[in-house]
């Protein structure tokens, strides 16, 4: 059974079509990018994925539940089970990176103290991040903060991760730094979704790419087909072939 399934979703803002039809699965542990152009909606699949968006219609199950017909208290845990990357790491600026990874626990988990820094310590210590937990985010570089909020999204352990551009605006050094985080979390059979423009990311860690274009997944194709293919129509798309 396919982890996330997403069945005939369709979305408008106002007068706004969005999404059309969509249809997609994302397998156990595979990692699914998200391509297309801006304005092409790949947010708002990402954000529907985890209730922040309902669709107008069809389908989104994650693990085989249908979260379209859940309420807010039903979506606290499916947040649980699946973890949002968002793209500015949208981090507390007025708690350190300690407290930053310890809020969630706190909500959400009988967790001591003890168990909370045991916990957090092992995931700054993964994540490059050793000696910052009283740091506050103004003080980091925007690839630690990133860093950081990568780390504090799979404190709860969850089953799947949304990446939303993780690697938007990084420096080289810092983009490698995120694709070694999602390879080692993919490594543990993390499920996840890669909503990117970076190219070179996409290919490092994911094992399918899909095409947004106008409201509908136009293909699903394999990272080896575009790397082998010429005909692909997701290298089409890239290459600036068609719109």
């Amino acid at each position: 059974m396919a982890m996330i399934s997403v069945r005939n979703f369709a979305k408008s803002f106002d007068d706004k079509v969005v999404h059309r039809d969509i249809n997609f699965d994302v397998q156990p542990g595979e990692c699914l990018g998200l391509l297309g152009g801006s304005g092409a909606g790949k947010s708002v699949i990402l954000r529907s994925l985890i209730g922040l968006v309902k669709p107008d219609s069809g389908q989104i199950l994650i693990d085989g539940e249908d979260i379209t017909k859940y309420d807010e208290r039903e979506l606290v845990e499916i947040r649980k089970k699946v973890a949002y990357v968002f793209q500015g790491g949208a981090l507390f600026d007025s708690l350190t990176v300690y407290d930053n990874l310890a809020y969630t626990l706190r909500e959400h988990t009988d967790m001591t103290e003890d168990e909370m820094s045991e916990r957090i310590h092992t995931v700054l210590a993964e994540f490059g991040l050793e000696g910052n937990d009283l740091v506050y985010p103004a003080d980091l570089s925007g690839g630690m903060q990133k860093r950081v909020g990568l780390a504090r999204s799979i404190i709860m352990r969850p089953e799947v991760i949304l990446y939303d551009e993780p690697t938007a605006g990084l420096d080289p050094y810092n983009t490698k730094r995120i694709q070694e985080m999602i390879l080692t979390l993919k490594g543990r059979g993390k499920t996840s979704v890669f909503v990117t423009h970076d190219m070179p990311s996409a290919l490092a860690v994911c094992d399918k790419l899909a095409l947004v274009i106008k409201g509908e997944i136009s293909c699903i194709e394999s990272v080896d087909k575009y790397q082998t293919d010429p005909e692909c129509m997701i290298k089409d798309f890239i290459e600036g072939r068609f719109a």
